[in-house]
């Protein structure tokens, strides 16, 4: 396995404080975000750019970028429940 440069960390931890920003800024639809649209449009573009030079990194090391973008921790309130099927074939 082949040393992280410090490029390389400087853009991991700038595009996790970034996207950190905007979970911990993110409001309902209906409400007004406390960033401003210009500055939002910025961190998205930053977002891009950093995604963009993470590609070249890898493609000149020969790594293959199979991550894939989380959407924040996943977690159901609902609870999944094994139904028994009776003698007749329904479920109850």
């Amino acid at each position: 396995m082949t040393k992280e440069t410090i490029e390389a960390q400087v853009l991991r931890e700038m595009r996790s404080i970034l996207t950190e920003i905007a979970r911990e800024t993110a409001v309902h639809r209906e409400a007004r975000h406390v960033l401003s649209d210009d500055t939002i449009v910025r961190m998205r573009d930053c977002l891009s750019l950093i995604s963009a030079r993470e590609k070249e990194l890898n493609e000149a090391r020969g790594v293959e970028m199979t991550s894939r973008p989380k959407l924040g921790i996943e977690k159901s309130d609902s609870v999944r429940v094994q139904l028994k099927t009776s003698k007749s074939g329904t479920t109850h």
